[in-house]
């Protein structure tokens, strides 16, 4: 019953909007073979043809040939990846502008502040890395200030505190 289980959520995940691909989509054989079991009619060969698929899918995750996640992790992962310049990364199962529209910005406290020299500082931005401010600023950055990260024109980035820009970059 798990493994049925299993199978449906996948077969769910895959069909949410979310995940919505285009036609020409390569499917892995596992999530196919898997859709493909509906189309029978006997119920004990469906059945049987269920168990055959949702055992291979099983192996396939733990050998991590397949690995699924779930909305909050694709979210959690774009997030941690904010300021890193990436191509776009088809296996978020979303359109170019659904990837372009999220993330935008980043917010919080800034935390691990410390001076690097010449006006410049370092920070970690929780969940979303550590970064550097490229220029020097008469600002003075502390831990516990609120700070929002905006993406400026060019893949630069924007430090915005107290409604003043400060050009930074994504370090680690």
């Amino acid at each position: 019953m798990h493994k049925l289980t299993q199978a449906v959520l996948l077969v769910a995940l895959c069909a949410s909007p979310a995940f919505a691909a285009d036609s020409d989509t390569n499917r892995p054989k596992v999530y196919t073979d898997i859709v493909a079991c509906r189309a029978l009619a006997d119920a004990a060969v469906r059945l049987a043809c269920f168990d055959t698929a949702t055992k291979a899918l099983e192996d396939a995750t733990d050998n991590r040939q397949i690995v699924m996640l779930d909305q909050n992790d694709v979210r959690k992962t774009k997030k941690s990846l904010f300021g890193f310049s990436l191509p776009k990364i088809p296996f978020f199962g979303e359109s170019d502008a659904e990837q372009e529209a999220e993330f935008k910005q980043v917010e919080g406290d800034l935390t691990g502040v410390k001076s690097i020299g010449a006006g410049k500082y370092q920070f970690t931005v929780k969940d979303a890395g550590v970064w550097q401010t490229t220029e020097a600023t008469p600002l003075l950055l502390r831990d516990g200030k609120a700070f929002t990260i905006k993406r400026g024109s060019l893949g630069s980035f924007m430090l915005v505190m107290n409604g003043r820009g400060i050009r930074v970059k994504r370090v680690s």
